[in-house]
C-alpha cells in the first residue's frame, strides 16, 4: 500500500505553479485592480510574458492587430482570460507526458484536463459566473495525482483493471483497493502543497463524488458534471469514465437541463479545432 507522504514527496518532482500565476488569480477576483497592476507583475516573468503574447496572437483568437504588449494583451482578452492562459503555461510540461499506467498516450490527460476546465468554465457561466475562476483551476488540476500515481498503476495494471471489470469497480475506488490512495485524494493535497485554497483543494479532492453527501458544494457539482461530459463526448481515456451514478442529481442541484448540456458540449465541439491548435502552441 501507498503512503500519502511518501507520494506527496515525490510529487516535489513536479513544478509548482509559479507565486506569480496566485497573484494574478487573487487579482482576477478584484473588479477595481488597474491594468497596470497586472501587467507589472506579469512584465517580470519572462516564460509567461512570452506564451501569452504567442497564445494571444494565435489563429485561435483571430485578433486583427498584432499583440505586441502584455497590457496589449490583457486589455483585448480580459483578466481573466489572461490568468487562465497564464495558468496553462505553467502546467502545460507537467501534463503533457504520456501514462501508460492509466492507459494515456502523450498529450492525452493534458487534452482531457483542458477540455474538462473549459466544460467548467461554460457551465459556470450558465449556474454561477462568479465562481467560474475556481472551476476551471479546479477541473484542469484534477488529475495532477495521476502523474504522481501512474508509474503505480503502472505496476498494478493487471490487478486494477480486474477489479474495475470483475468488481464492476470504478477507477477511484479500484484505486483505494490495491494502492491504498486515490489520485483524487492526492490531488488535493498537492494543490494545498501548491498554496491554493482549501476550497479548491477539497474541489479537486472531491471531484469524483466517491463519498458524496446529499449536498455537494456547486463547485465540485461543476467539475464532476464537466468530467461526465467529457467522457460523454469521447474525450477522456476509457479508465476516467465516470459511472455516472450522481450525474441526474447534480444536474438537478445545479438547475441544468439535458438540453443545456447538450447545448455547451455542442458549443464546445464547434471550438474543438481551435482550442486544440491552441493547446498545440504551448
Amino acid at each position: 500500500m501507498l503512503s500519502l507522504d511518501q507520494l506527496l514527496q515525490e510529487s516535489e518532482r513536479i513544478e509548482p505553479v509559479p507565486q506569480v500565476v496566485h497573484q494574478l488569480m487573487d487579482l482576477a477576483d478584484d473588479p477595481d485592480v488597474p491594468v497596470s497592476e497586472i501587467t507589472e507583475l506579469i512584465f517580470y516573468e519572462p516564460v509567461i510574458t512570452a506564451n501569452l503574447l504567442k497564445l494571444a496572437n494565435s489563429a485561435a483568437f483571430g485578433f486583427k492587430k498584432k499583440v505586441d504588449s502584455v497590457q496589449d494583451a490583457v486589455v483585448m482578452l480580459g483578466l481573466k482570460r489572461v490568468v487562465e492562459l497564464a495558468l496553462l503555461a505553467s502546467v502545460t510540461k507537467s501534463f503533457r507526458a504520456p501514462q501508460a499506467g492509466y492507459v494515456l498516450s502523450k498529450g492525452q490527460l493534458w487534452k482531457q484536463s483542458v477540455s474538462c476546465a473549459l466544460m467548467a468554465s461554460t457551465a459556470a457561466d450558465t449556474v454561477d459566473a462568479s465562481i467560474k475562476h475556481i472551476v476551471f483551476t479546479a477541473a484542469l488540476l484534477k488529475d495532477i495525482g495521476v502523474i504522481v500515481m501512474d508509474p503505480y498503476m503502472h505496476k498494478a495494471e493487471a490487478e486494477i483493471k480486474q477489479a474495475m471489470q470483475t468488481d464492476h469497480l470504478d477507477l477511484v475506488t479500484a484505486e483505494r483497493r490495491i494502492l491504498g490512495i486515490d489520485h483524487a485524494h492526492l490531488g488535493g493535497q498537492i494543490a494545498r502543497n501548491w498554496h491554493f485554497s482549501d476550497a479548491l483543494a477539497t474541489t479537486i479532492q472531491d471531484h469524483h463524488l466517491i463519498d458524496a453527501s446529499e449536498t455537494v458544494v456547486t463547485e465540485t457539482a461543476m467539475v464532476y458534471l464537466a468530467d461526465c461530459m467529457c467522457s460523454l463526448s469521447g474525450i477522456n481515456g476509457a479508465l476516467f469514465c465516470s459511472h455516472y451514478e450522481h450525474y441526474d442529481r447534480m444536474l438537478k442541484q445545479l438547475g441544468l437541463t439535458e438540453t443545456m448540456v447538450n447545448r455547451m458540449m455542442s458549443d464546445f465541439y464547434s471550438q474543438k479545432d481551435n482550442i486544440y491548435g491552441l493547446l498545440a502552441i504551448l
